[in-house]
Order: C-alpha cells, then sequence, then structure tokens
C-alpha cells in the first residue's frame, strides 16, 4: 500500500538527509515515469486490451456518480485500433442518453459502433498522412504532460533549443538515429516514418526532464554560442506594426 512505501522510505538511510537538489531529481524521475507510461505501448495485444478494459471500467464508475451527483447526459463510443486488438467494440451511456441517437438522429448504438469500427479498419494507418498524424499527436500529449501549465502548448522544432529545451528543462531522448530532427508533418519518407512512429509507441523515443546542472550547462553552451555568433533557430518575424500603438 501507499503508507506501507511511505513507511518503508521513512527508514531506508537512501532517502535521509537528502538535499533539495536530490529531492527535485527524484520528482523529475517520478513525473517522467508517469508521462512516459501515458504514452508508452504495452508489451503483448492481450495487456493492451486488459489495459483498455480496466481503465474504461474505472471512467465508467467515474461517469455513472458524476451523472447521479450532477444530472449530465454521457455517451462513449469505442472500438479497437487495428485488426490484432482483441478488443471488442462497444458503447456506453447514462441513464437514457442513447435514446438521443435512435430517436434523433435515427441510428442505433449497435449500428453506430459497428460503423466506428468499420472506419478503425478502413482507415489507411500506415499512411505517410496518417503517420504523421499519429506522431505529432504523440510527441505533443508527451510535451503536454510535461508542461502542465501550457495546455495548448506544441513543438517547436525550429527554435526547439531555446523554446523548449531551455525554456522548460526539457528534452527528447531517443530520436532515432538517421530520422531528420524536425515536425513529423515535414517528413514524407514513409520509411523514416515509420520508425518514428514504432520509437514512439515503444517509449525508446520519449520526453525527459534535464537535471539541474545539466540545464544550467546547457544555458551556459547557448550562451558561448551566441557570443561566437552564432544565429541559434529562427528569429521571429517583426510585426510590420512594430514600434506603434495598438488598440486594446
Amino acid at each position: 500500500s501507499l503508507q506501507q512505501i511511505r513507511d518503508l522510505a521513512k527508514v531506508d538511510p537512501k532517502y535521509q538527509d537528502m538535499t533539495q537538489d536530490e529531492k527535485d531529481e527524484l520528482l523529475r524521475a517520478l513525473t517522467e515515469y508517469r508521462a512516459l507510461k501515458n504514452v508508452s505501448v504495452r508489451a503483448t495485444n492481450l495487456a493492451a486490451a486488459r489495459d483498455a478494459q480496466s481503465t474504461l471500467e474505472h471512467i465508467f464508475k467515474i461517469l455513472d456518480g458524476l451523472a447521479l451527483h450532477t444530472g449530465i447526459y454521457v455517451c462513449l463510443f469505442a472500438t479497437r485500433g487495428h485488426v490484432y486488438d482483441s478488443s471488442q467494440p462497444f458503447w456506453y451511456g447514462t441513464d437514457n442518453v442513447m435514446d438521443f441517437w435512435e430517436d434523433i438522429m435515427d441510428l442505433e448504438p449497435d449500428e453506430i459502433v459497428r460503423k466506428l469500427e468499420q472506419w478503425a479498419y478502413i482507415e489507411e494507418r500506415n499512411s505517410v498522412e496518417g503517420m504523421q498524424r499519429m506522431c505529432a499527436r504523440i510527441l505533443n500529449s508527451g510535451l503536454r504532460s510535461c508542461v502542465v501549465a501550457k495546455k495548448k502548448i506544441r513543438i517547436n522544432f525550429i527554435n526547439f533549443e531555446v523554446a523548449i529545451k531551455a525554456r522548460y528543462g526539457i528534452d527528447i531522448l531517443g530520436w532515432p538515429e538517421g530520422v531528420p530532427f524536425q515536425s513529423p508533418h515535414a517528413i514524407t519518407n514513409a520509411e523514416h516514418l515509420r520508425i518514428l512512429h514504432d520509437a514512439l509507441k515503444a517509449g525508446m523515443c520519449h520526453w525527459a526532464y534535464m537535471s539541474r546542472q545539466h540545464l544550467e550547462q546547457f544555458q551556459d553552451q547557448l550562451k558561448e554560442r551566441r557570443s561566437a555568433g552564432e544565429l541559434i533557430g529562427k528569429p521571429r518575424k517583426r510585426r510590420s506594426d512594430a514600434g506603434r500603438k495598438r488598440r486594446r
């Protein structure tokens, strides 16, 4: 239990008299682990199906309680993402919300989820466009897990060193060798996209917090490079009305 873990930590000499830097490092490692767990793929299709089932059952209990307390209506449709997935398509609704689909939309829930499953099969998930979208989605989702204060943040690849790495103290580890470090939408080579997609799904390529020492060293390196005349990243385009007062 959580209490047992806390009791063990209290008597473990390794965790006694820790410095603030050591505590910060442990916190970074925990946050990194949680972010990686949220986006990493399960080892087998059976494990993925069990994970989906247990997670959704937990969500259903929360939604049932929320509907009971607040009276809201919620409906949900889910299906497997590929032919090897053993998860079964299903639908869920609170109270009589599924009557909406039959009475207003003239569609039965079973028909909707069946069409959703067909769409998932027909969708060309290995196409260049599909893999570009999936890679970008995984990368941005992982970034938002690390920078929780910026819910709409997206990766700035052009100014990555300054806008992401130096500013937030996080970095991407395990970017596949031979794959250009740029936005997935700018990668048009199908093999490169497939390699990047597999690395992201397996958790081999992931976001990680930089230690305080590593971050300070990196920021010092940026200063030295600027002092040497190197242009880092791409300067933002100057506004046409720069220097003028604008109405608020």
